[in-house]
Formats: C-alpha cells, structure tokens, sequence
C-alpha cells in the first residue's frame, strides 16, 4: 500500500461507521452536516451497556445505522454478500465503475472504496485518504458474519446508489425521533447490552450491588468499571453533543407548541452531556490509573482495534494518579456513592428529554386527523 496518505480530518484515528458514511455521501456531492447524518442514523440517540462486558456497547447496534441514515436522506442503498473474495472483489469493482461507492469493513478500520485512475489500484478514504492494491484489498477484507446486522459468514459492502427521492425534511425528522424513543425506551437486550433508560439503570444495578456486597471488591471489580470510563463514556458525551447539534438543526421544522418541546428536550440533552462529564471525573479511568489498566483482560485488549471503529473522539478528564491498585479499590466505595447520584440525575435529564420529543410526536399525529 502507499504509505503517503492525504488527511481529510483531523483525527489520526480510524473513524466510525457513520463517519465514514458521511464522507461518502459528500463525495457523491451531498452537502449535508455531520450531526445531521447521526441524527437520522439514530447513532447521536445511542446509549447502551453490558455489565459483564462494560465495552460492548460501543460495537453493538439497535439497528443499522447506514441503512437507516440512507433511507432517511432518500439514497438507494444495499449491504451485499459474496461468499467467496473472487465474487465480492468482481462485485466491488463493478459498483466502483458505475460511480457508487462501497463501504468495506476491514478489520482496522472501514473505509468508503471508490475508483483510482490507476488500473489495479483502488482509493479508500476513512479519515484519511490512500491508495489500495489489490493483493493488500484482499488481505485486509476478510470474511465476517454480517456487517452491523447478522447474517451469514462472508465478504460484505455497503453499497450507496442513486438518491431515489428527495426527502421532506419533517418527515425525515419525525422518524428519527420515532426510532430515538423507541430505542431509549427499549426493555429488550440487543447483544446482551441494554439501551437507553435501561441501560443507565443497568449501570446503577451494578454499582449498587457493588456497594452492598458483603464481598471485598478487588481491583478486577474496579478495573471493569474503569473500562467503561474510558472509550465508552467518551462516545456517550460525544453522542450527547451530537444530540444537542442534530435537534438544533431540525428546529427550523416545528413551530408553536412543537418548538417549546424541542426546546425543552435540547436542554435537557445539555443536561446530559454535563452530567456524563461529571460522571467522567468522579469514576476512576484506565487511561489514568497504570495499575488499572494492568488488569484489563485480554478480552479487552483484543477489542482495542475494533472499538476504534466506534470510538467518538472527546477531550479525557485528568485524574490525579494512585499510587497503588489497593488504594484506588480503597477510594472506590466513596466514588461509587457519587456517581450513583449523577447517574440518577442523568436518568431524570434523559427521561424528561425523551417524553418531551414523545410530546412532539403526539402533536405531530393529532395533525395528521
């Protein structure tokens, strides 16, 4: 592969899904914001968590988001499956001549694939821009079980077509907010993760038990929560800025009684946002605790590639170091207590910004009659 890469972002870092999904969109001329696309994608709504497995969350999905985000922004769209490289590569290119460009899940990233003017090369932008063989093409795509949805094993692709329709801007709007508050009221588990409310209740169940457990935590006990604290609460703040942009930008589609909610629901998801970063600070981190992170099992190290699919970028809060892993399970207890708090108060925050669009979305049926 060439090295020389062309930066479009200013991230070094692979980028998510949906990241990649709007650079995409913009290179088959789509001029549309960042939070928007999430927005529409249900990414910017997400919340979920698994209390034996506090970094499942940030690969596991209530629905597909590209599809989702496609079909809301009217594009035709497809995820294909080719049970052989041979059939998958001939797929591939023959999709790249007719000027529509593929998202390929590698294992270390997912770039949009799209023509080069050299024969045998191929184009890939993913944050950055570079240049792809064939023979590396085949060995960083490898066969996977689905692609953000089950399915068999195989070669998958993304694939964007035409844009079949121009969609009116409410309608688009309303739908998001429908699959918003169905996912953050959502009782089933997706992955063994749950979502939304349940979700945070989820995380407040196993910080209680932890507190009134006759067993003395250990610094493995500790180290799963300092996981959480880490990655998945940085996508979770980013998620809820993204919120607080997508329905800013939406205003412009209700009025009156609609706009008062939306108002109040985008206050609301402020509220949100604060609280996750006050939550940040009190709950310890691996990525600030040395002996912490020591302890993270190889099940988490094996993740690290893959959740920086996922991973939405924010600013990391400095704790000060302990100086020993019996000293941070010492100090946890107390911790433990405040974050409970905070995480109460988010739950409040989260479920008055959800039954606030939930009014929009009765208002906007009772005009329908």
């Amino acid at each position: 592969m060439d090295q020389t890469v062309e930066p479009l972002i200013p991230s070094v870092e692979p980028v998510n899904y949906v990241h990649t999904l709007h650079e995409a969109l913009k290179h088959r001329g789509e001029d549309v914001p960042f939070a928007y696309v999430m927005g529409v994608s249900g990414e910017a709504f997400r919340f979920l968590y698994n209390r034996s497995d506090p970094e499942a969350g940030m690969k596991t999905f209530f629905q597909n988001p590209l599809r989702a985000a496609c079909r809301s922004l009217g594009y035709q769209h497809e995820v294909t499956h080719d049970e052989t490289y041979e059939s998958a590569s001939e797929r591939l290119h023959e999709n790249i001549h007719t000027g529509k460009p593929a998202l390929i899940p590698f294992r270390d990233s997912c770039p949009f694939v799209s023509k080069h003017t050299t024969p045998g090369r191929l184009v890939c932008q993913n944050g950055y821009r570079y240049e792809l063989s064939a023979d590396d093409l085949h060995t960083k795509w490898q066969p996977d079980s689905g692609f953000l949805e089950l399915g068999p094993k195989g070669y998958y692709q993304f694939v964007i077509g035409d844009r079949e329709r121009e969609p009116k801007p409410r309608e688009a709007t309303l739908g998001a907010l429908r699959g918003a508050a169905k996912m953050i009221r959502a009782r089933q588990k997706v992955q063994g993760c749950a979502m939304g409310l349940a979700a945070y209740n989820e995380l407040i169940a196993q910080l209680s038990g932890m507190l009134s457990r006759r067993k003395p935590l250990t610094p493995q006990d500790v180290g799963r929560i300092a996981r959480w604290n880490a990655r998945p609460i940085s996508q979770a703040i980013s998620a809820r800025q993204l919120t607080v942009e997508y329905l800013e930008l939406v205003r412009e589609n209700f009025e009156d009684e609609e706009l008062e909610h939306l108002n109040r629901a985008i206050a609301s998801y402020r509220k949100v946002g604060a609280l996750l970063g006050r939550l940040r600070t009190v709950l310890p981190s691996v990525d600030t605790s040395p002996n912490l992170n020591s302890l993270s099992d190889e099940r988490s190290k094996a993740r690290s590639s893959i959740s920086s699919l996922f991973r939405i970028k924010a600013p990391m809060f400095v704790q000060p170091r302990s100086t020993s892993a019996h000293a941070v399970v010492k100090e946890f207890k107390p911790k433990c207590r405040l974050a409970i708090r905070v995480l109460l108060r988010i739950v409040r925050a989260e479920t008055k910004a959800i039954s606030e669009i939930e009014k929009i979305l009765q208002i906007s049926e009772k005009m329908k009659m």
